[in-house]
């Protein structure tokens, strides 16, 4: 019975964890639908949550000299439709180069 009461616990600790971490890094739409761009980083950056998403899309990135994308998730519950899915924000030279809501 303790092992089992272990596993339950350590379970719970984990769900927990990761509902915490994906909070963290919510990009509210509100905040998304005022980044234009051409817009300065730091200007972006206020907008921005604490922490970029671990959750990629299976589509490439931009590529180019200069050019850093960063990942936002769109929702931190699990039973929303649009969970999994995430903004990508691609800056170049210190300027909002690209906006995107990417499905997985």
């Amino acid at each position: 019975m303790l092992p089992l009461m272990v596993w339950a616990l350590l379970s719970a600790a984990l769900m927990a964890w990761d509902i915490h971490s994906a909070r963290q890094s919510v990009l509210d739409p509100g905040d998304y639908a005022r980044l234009r761009v051409g817009q300065d980083r730091e200007a972006v950056r206020r907008l921005l949550p604490d922490r970029e998403t671990t959750q990629r899309s299976a589509a490439g990135e931009p590529r180019g000299k200069g050019i850093t994308c960063a990942y936002y998730a769109m929702t931190a519950d699990r039973f929303d439709d649009r969970s999994g899915d995430s903004y990508r924000l691609c800056f170049r030279d210190g300027r909002l180069m690209s906006k995107e809501a990417l499905a997985p």
